[in-house]
């Protein structure tokens, strides 16, 4: 009774009231195959079993030979007496009235006699096959035994309409009968008759098969039962997985079965109706029969009193989609193709829209057939934009039905590859860009092909290999205008990833001095190196006003004008100061746009956002996403910057093991994007870890290049709120002012050339402050800060420069407020070393607030306890926890015992296997 348990619980009620002498109806309808005849049987078995006198019997198709026939079956009784018989031979002959009359007296006798020993269950089976005297004497039978202990179940299939049973069972409703529909089982309940029959629970692609009988149980248990003879599932672990999709033997006879009761014409709408799809219109059926709709209403009555086909609002429906499969199947390889055909030719005809046609194309296609590759051609270029995965399915299939010999061959291959490329399947595009030897190409087409692959390469992150690419392309001089306005374009990608990017300004300065030059894609991209330069330079309001600009005239401009993607560039500006409302509109609107090859920066960018809201669990999580679809794609333009926003999240959490393996320099080679579009950020971090582990000489050996690169790259000053500052205190650790200097007077310099930016003074302040040593300075940096970070860094810094004053109260006071600020921005090893200097001045915090202390589970531990967990679980020691985390190694056992406690756990390798779990799925506690 898998799905059935309400309706089960209706029938036990009835049994229940039979027991105390009331009688009663339960009137079961449903579609063929939904199991009525199965719960009939389990309810007759249950009466039996409660020691019911039971009466059995069911309808047959056409119809009985004799009137009443599954009434008398069931109690028992022949359909005419002796005693008529022997009335018969004497001439006395009963008229057929008096007769059913005679009879309906005594089969209301037998079940009386019968109700009168022990409540009676009288169960009738398939009543839309009844004739009209057995319906008839149904409802008179109910009616006089109302008052007896008797039960009756009637079923009927409502996929035949009958209106002698629909009145039937109208009026038995009326007079207070239970009506049920035995609906098709639910997903759930289908899964576990599947678990039932195989004894395991079923796997993804055995549910998705079985969906196809739409919860239908005797298509179900067929598929299933078949699947397993045929040797199609396999059982391991207690998981039944599905290894050969094709339909078993079984489904194929059920659907032979139910064809062959079908006229011929009605067969043939059948057929041609499960070509079309699970869906179909009576207008496409009649083309493709070349008859009118009109015409066919016969057959399509025949196949919907069949139950194969239902109606929906605006199409006919398939009820099961294994039924169509098998429809399908059952026709010969070659019809079917030369059906699939026909309707692709019929859809393109219509006009309109030929991504309807693309399922038959390809299925139907054949090899130089000009009308299907150009309703292919035109199928690829309406479902490029929103359905790219399928453009370059459809691309290839076209390309594999063209003749190497084709003039359109290289066209193709060129449409294929560009489709690929949207879709994310860049080895596979840059294989067949590279598949066809240059020499057997005209120049055009090679150009056009090297233009492609100059695009591949740069989305890989192969800056020199894509701008060798482009300027091969370019020096075609028949190139045509819109390819040579992409291959400018994407060259000037590239040479902006190159060092400083100065041959890419001289080119971008270049295209936007050209007024009458057509095409708008390369001037977008131009926008785009000025609008870098300028913000590398320090020129921030410049570098955003033109990056908009960009984004504008992309809206505006061509395909090839938007394929340049430049809200990227502007959210990541908007995120280095600080504008978090506008960046995040920015984005949605470009992971909309961006689609499957830019799955990873919008990742990566949004990741960013989470960092700069203080939020670096959450940071990370999408960092390690968009790294994750960098390396299923290939597309590693964003990898650096990815690696740098993990290592940042993982630094702010006090987890200096993971923001090192963040930034390793194997990794970040995967990019050769210019030091100053990730890279850079991942030596700052690479910087930061080396300072925090005690080594600052290693430190400034990393950056050795950066601080004299500083008036040519102030935005590297800007990478976050606090990066000047660090520089600044990194400089002063080993004693080299005249660095330190540097970056104060660059941080100033920043702030009075952008004075609409609000968080350059401040950020300027602090670094300033910190050289001088000057309260008052560090005062106006903590006032003026407009980042929750940045005013937490300062406020330590100032009460660590009263603090060696002697003013103990106000340091205290400004530590307090640092160590506030760190803990709501998630700054875990900030707050660490801020509570040592708050020890030094004699006072104590707890690690937790009151109440958290006592709550269990990955939730319960503080943020202390969190970071010493995952410290742990790299594998340092309490020492060099201690050493890291700013506290004594007596400090860091109490917590371990703690946080043993909180999780339920009794070592470091458990701890390392939850830990490890909780990283992987920040939002469940882990176990």
């Amino acid at each position: 009774m898998r799905g059935r348990e309400h309706e089960w619980e209706l029938v036990l009620d009835l049994f229940h009231a039979a027991r105390s002498g009331k009688g009663g109806v339960l009137l079961l309808d449903g579609e063929l195959g939904v199991g009525k005849s199965a719960f009939l049987a389990e309810a007759a078995g249950q009466a039996a079993a409660w020691s019911f006198a039971v009466a059995a019997g069911r309808a047959e198709e056409p119809g009985q030979l004799a009137p009443m026939a599954p009434l008398c079956a069931a109690l028992d009784e022949p359909p005419t007496a002796a005693g008529d018989r022997a009335g018969d031979r004497a001439g006395d002959r009963m008229s057929p009235i008096d007769t059913r009359v005679a009879l309906v007296e005594r089969l209301r006798a037998k079940a009386e006699a019968l109700a009168s020993r022990a409540p009676l269950t009288v169960v009738l089976d398939d009543l839309q096959w009844a004739d009209p005297a057995t319906l008839m004497a149904v409802g008179t039978l109910e009616s006089q035994l109302s008052r007896q202990p008797l039960v009756w179940l009637l079923a009927r299939n409502t996929t035949h309409r009958a209106a002698e049973v629909e009145h039937l069972f109208t009026a038995l409703a009326a007079r207070g009968a239970v009506r049920l529909e035995l609906a098709p089982l639910t997903d759930d309940a289908a899964a576990q008759v599947i678990a039932d029959l195989l004894n395991a629970r079923p796997g993804r692609e055995l549910l998705e098969l079985a969906a196809g009988a739409a919860g239908n149980p005797l298509l179900l248990v067929e598929l299933v039962t078949g699947l397993h003879e045929e040797h199609a599932v396999t059982v391991s672990g207690g998981l039944a997985r599905l290894i050969a999709e094709r339909l078993p033997r079984r489904i194929h006879a059920l659907a032979a079965g139910r064809l062959e009761r079908l006229s011929g014409q009605a067969r043939g709408v059948v057929e041609i109706a499960a070509l079309l799809g699970r869906s179909f219109s009576p207008e496409d059926v009649a083309d493709m029969l070349d008859r009118t709709p009109s015409a066919l209403l016969p057959a399509l009555d025949e196949i919907m009193d069949a139950g194969i086909v239902t109606a929906e609002a605006d199409c006919l429906l398939f009820r099961h989609e294994l039924i169509r499969k098998a429809v399908v199947e059952g026709l010969p390889l070659a019809m079917r193709q030369a059906l699939h055909h026909q309707i692709g030719g019929l859809l393109l005809d219509r006009g309109g829209s030929a991504a309807g046609a693309v399922t038959h194309l390809l299925l139907g296609g054949r090899p130089g057939d000009t009308r299907t590759l150009a309703g292919l051609d035109r199928a690829v270029d309406e479902l490029l934009a929103d359905a790219p995965e399928t453009a370059a399915d459809v691309a290839v299939r076209a390309l594999e039905l063209t003749d190497d010999g084709s003039p359109q061959h290289a066209a193709r291959t060129l449409t294929a590859a560009r489709a690929m490329t949207e879709a994310g399947r860049l080895a596979d595009a840059a294989e067949l860009l590279t598949a066809a030897p240059a020499h057997m190409l005209p120049p055009p087409a090679e150009a056009r092909m090297r233009c492609a692959l100059s695009c591949v390469r740069l989305l890989c992150g192969r800056t020199a290999d894509a701008a060798a690419e482009a300027r091969a392309a370019l020096a075609e001089p028949a190139l045509p205008d819109e390819t040579r306005d992409e291959a400018e374009a994407t060259l000037l990608h590239a040479l902006a990833g190159q060092p400083y990017g100065d041959d890419a300004v001289r080119q971008a300065e270049t295209i936007l001095a050209d007024a009458g030059r057509d095409g708008d894609a390369a001037q977008v991209a131009a926008l785009m190196v000025l609008s870098a330069a300028a913000w590398h330079r320090g020129r921030l309001d410049d570098g955003l006003g033109l990056a908009r600009e960009a984004v504008r005239r992309a809206d505006e401009g061509s395909r090839a004008a938007r394929r340049t993607h430049p809200r990227p560039a502007l959210a990541s500006m908007l995120l280095d100061v600080r504008r978090l409302d506008e960046a995040e509109t920015v984005l949605r609107a470009a992971r909309a746009e961006g689609g499957v090859t830019w799955a990873a920066g919008s990742a990566v960018l949004d990741a960013r956002l989470e960092l700069a809201r203080h939020r670096p669990a959450e940071a990370a999580a999408r960092a390690e996403s968009g790294l994750v679809t960098a390396d299923a794609l290939g597309t590693h333009l964003f990898t650096p910057l990815g690696m740098a926003v993990l290592g940042a999240a993982a630094l702010r959490r006090g987890d200096l093991h993971t923001a090192a393996a963040c930034v390793q320099a194997d990794r970040a080679r995967i990019c050769d994007y210019a030091a100053t579009h990730g890279r850079a950020r991942c030596l700052m971090i690479a910087a930061q870890v080396a300072e925090a582990l005690g080594h600052p000489h290693r430190a400034m050996g990393l950056l050795a290049d950066l601080y004299p690169a500083l008036d040519r790259r102030r935005s590297l000053l800007i990478v976050e709120p606090t990066a000047a500052t660090w520089l600044v205190r990194l400089a002063l650790s080993v004693n080299d002012r005249p660095r330190a200097q540097t970056v104060a007077a660059a941080a100033s310099r920043l702030a009075e050339d952008n004075p609409g930016i609000p968080l350059l003074p401040a950020a300027a302040a602090h670094a300033r402050g910190l050289l001088d040593d000057d309260p008052s300075t560090l005062a106006a940096a903590v006032a003026h800060a407009g980042d929750d970070y940045a005013r937490a860094s300062a406020r330590e810094d100032l009460g660590a420069a009263l603090a060696q004053r002697g003013e103990r109260d106000d340091a205290v006071h400004h530590l307090d407020d640092a160590l506030a600020g760190y803990g709501t921005t998630g700054a875990a090893r900030d707050a660490a070393r801020v509570r040592r200097r708050l020890r030094r001045l004699g006072v104590r915090h707890r690690h937790w607030t009151r109440g958290q202390g006592d709550r269990l589970g990955w939730d319960g531990l503080t943020a202390t306890q969190q970071l010493i967990a995952r410290l742990v679980a790299q594998g340092l020691t309490n020492r060099q926890v201690a050493d890291q985390m700013f506290i004594s190694v007596h400090t860091v056992a109490f917590h371990l015992r703690q946080i043993f406690r909180k999780l339920d756990i009794t070592s470091r390798v458990a701890l390392a296997r939850l830990t490890a779990e909780q990283d992987r799925h920040p939002h469940r506690p882990p176990g």
